[in-house]
C-alpha cells in the first residue's frame, strides 16, 4: 500500500474513532503517577557530567551495568549506556541523594505530570470521555495539580468511611510527600566522548530515574477496595505502575502480599462488570523476581490486554523462558521485525491474553486471540488513531482536547516503518498468514491467532518523548473499547 493511502486511511480511522467515544461510560486508570523533572540533555551538558568523573572509572561502571542508581557513577553508565544504544530505560533509586545531586550539578528544565497512569488520565480526560476515575495511592496536594482540570477527571475519597468522587485537586491525601522521577532526555546525532570511546546516539530517546521512597507502596486503600462500586460505570481499566514493587520491605514485607492485592482488585473489577476488558501497560522493569511475578501471576489469566515497546518484549520473553527469541528481539537486526512478531505471538500464547499491542519506531504490531467481536479492520482503525494520537503529543509535547489531536493527522507516515513493513511481506505471505493483499491492509491470520500491523506516524524532532508510548496503548485500547460498545448499542437497537 502507498503511503498516501495509509494517510487517508489514518484520517478515515481518526473520525469514526471520535464518532465512536460518547459511547463509552468512563475508564479506569491506576496506579502510578509522580512529577516529572524533564531536562533535555545537549553535548555540553554531557561533557560537563563527563567531566565531573575519573572516565576510566565511568567506563568500569558501565561494564558493571548497574540494576539501580545507588550513586552518581551509577547514573553516569546508565545514562551513557542508554544513549550509546538509544534505548529507553526506566533505572530505579531508593535515595533522595541522586535527586539533590542532578539538582546542583545539571538542574531541569520544567516539571510535569508523569508516570503511565497520570500520563493515560490526562490523556483520556481531554478525548472528552464521559468520566475517567484516575487512582493513585500516594496522591499528595502537589501532585494532585499536575492533573488536569477537567470535569470529568475524578479521584476516589474516603469521607467518613464513604466513598466518592471528586477532583484530584480535592481529592489529596494530606501530609504525604511527593515522588519525583528525573526525566533526561537526548536527541538523535549527538557526539559523546568518554574514556577515548566515541560514538553517535542513533535516535531521540531517554533514561528515567524513578524514585522509589520507602514509603511507596503499590495498593488500594480498604476503604475504596472494598467499594470499587463507587467508580462504576466503566468500560474498561488500564493498570500500571507494577515494576515499583520490591521484593522485600524493610518492615519484612514481601512482594508476594501486593501481587496478591493487586490481582484481588483485577477479579473485583471483572466480577463488578464482567464484559469489562482490563490492560496493563508494561515499562522496564529491573528486577528479574518482580518481572516475571508480573507477567505470571498479576498478566496471565486474569488480564485481557498487554501493551509494551520492543525492549520490554525481549525483556518478557527473556524471563519467560525464551531467551534466544528474546535475544533475537533485541538485536534489531534486519528480520528484527520477523522476531518482535513471533515474540508477541508467543507472549500472548504463554500469559493466555487477547490480546497484545507493540509499539515500535514506525510501526506497531497487535497480536489477537482468534474470535474477537472486532474486525482486523476496526483493530486497525484503533490503531491508526493510536498513531495519531501519539504523534499530536509529539509533535506539541501535550493535547488540550480533541482538536489539539487532530495535529497528528499532519504528522508523515515512517518511510522506515513502510520499508520495515515491506520486509516483512515477504515472510507473511510465504508462510501463508496472508496474500499480498490482504497483506496491503495489514492483516494477518495465523493458525491460532490474528494479527494487525501498520506504519505510525512518527515525529522527526519530538517536544518530548516522555509518554508517546502511553498515549500509543491508551488510545488504541479506548479506541476499541468505544467500538465495541458502539456496536453493541447499534445491535440492540430497535428495528
Amino acid at each position: 500500500m502507498e503511503i498516501q493511502e495509509w494517510e487517508q486511511h489514518h484520517i478515515d480511522a481518526f473520525c469514526s474513532v471520535i464518532e465512536s467515544i460518547p459511547y463509552l461510560d468512563g475508564m479506569f486508570v491506576a496506579y502510578n503517577s509522580n512529577i516529572d523533572a524533564i531536562k533535555h540533555l545537549t553535548e555540553a551538558d554531557i561533557s560537563k557530567l563527563i567531566g565531573l568523573f575519573n572516565e576510566a572509572e565511568i567506563q568500569e561502571r558501565i561494564e558493571a551495568y548497574p540494576r539501580e542508581i545507588n550513586d552518581p557513577l551509577d547514573l553516569m553508565a546508565r545514562l551513557l549506556i542508554s544513549m550509546r544504544e538509544g534505548k529507553a530505560a526506566e533505572i530505579p533509586t531508593y535515595t533522595s541523594d541522586i535527586h539533590e545531586w542532578l539538582k546542583g550539578h545539571l538542574g531541569f528544565d520544567y516539571a510535569c505530570m508523569g508516570g503511565q497512569a497520570g500520563i493515560i488520565s490526562n490523556l483520556l480526560a481531554c478525548l472528552e470521555l464521559k468520566k475517567v476515575v484516575a487512582y493513585v495511592p500516594w496522591l499528595s496536594q502537589e501532585l494532585a495539580e499536575y492533573f488536569v482540570a477537567a470535569d470529568n477527571l475524578l479521584h476516589p475519597k474516603v469521607e467518613d468511611g464513604r466513598v466518592i468522587l471528586k477532583p484530584p485537586q480535592e481529592a489529596f491525601k494530606p501530609d504525604i510527600g511527593s515522588k519525583v522521577n528525573w526525566i533526561l532526555e537526548y536527541s538523535r546525532d549527538l557526539q559523546v566522548s568518554c574514556n577515548e570511546r566515541k560514538f553517535t546516539v542513533p535516535r531521540d530517546n531517554r533514561l528515567i530515574i524513578s524514585s522509589r521512597p520507602k514509603w511507596l507502596r503499590l495498593d488500594m486503600d480498604r476503604d475504596v477496595y472494598e467499594q470499587l462500586d463507587s467508580i462504576f460505570p466503566i468500560d474498561g481499566a488500564m493498570l500500571s505502575g507494577y515494576q515499583i514493587i520490591k521484593e522485600e520491605y524493610e518492615d519484612g514485607s514481601t512482594y508476594e502480599q501486593y501481587v496478591i492485592r493487586s490481582v484481588q482488585v483485577i477479579e473485583k473489577l471483572k466480577a463488578l462488570n464482567p464484559e469489562l476488558r482490563i490492560h496493563v501497560e508494561l515499562t522496564s522493569i529491573q528486577n528479574r523476581v518482580i518481572r516475571k511475578a508480573i507477567l505470571t501471576e498479576i498478566v496471565a489469566k486474569h488480564v485481557h490486554s498487554l501493551g509494551l515497546d520492543t525492549v520490554e518484549v525481549a525483556n518478557a520473553l527473556n524471563v519467560l523462558g525464551h531467551e534466544e527469541l528474546s535475544y533475537s528481539v533485541i538485536k534489531k537486526e534486519e528480520n528484527g521485525i520477523i522476531s518482535l512478531y513471533q515474540g508477541a505471538v508467543q507472549l500472548l500464547k504463554d500469559l493466555s491474553l487477547e490480546r497484545v499491542h507493540v509499539h515500535s519506531l514506525g510501526f506497531y504490531i497487535c497480536i489477537l486471540e482468534k474470535g474477537h467481536p472486532l474486525t482486523l479492520k476496526e483493530h486497525r482503525d484503533s490503531l491508526l488513531f493510536s498513531s495519531t494520537l501519539a504523534s499530536a503529543k509529539a509533535f506539541k509535547g501535550n493535547i488540550g482536547d480533541l482538536s489539539e489531536a487532530e495535529v497528528g493527522l499532519k504528522v508523515p507516515i515512517s518511510v522506515g516503518g513502510i520499508e520495515g513493513l515491506d520486509n516483512f511481506k515477504l515472510y507473511c505471505v510465504g508462510r501463508r498468514l496472508c496474500t499480498e493483499e490482504e497483506f496491503e491492509y495489514g492483516y494477518l491470520y495465523g493458525p491460532d491467532h490474528d494479527a494487525v500491523i501498520i506504519p505510525s506516524k512518527v515525529v522527526d524532532k519530538p517536544k518530548a518523548t516522555v509518554g508517546i508510548g502511553d498515549a500509543i496503548s491508551a488510545g488504541a485500547f479506548t479506541a476499541m473499547l468505544a467500538r465495541m460498545k458502539q456496536k453493541k448499542a447499534i445491535n440492540v437497537l430497535p428495528m
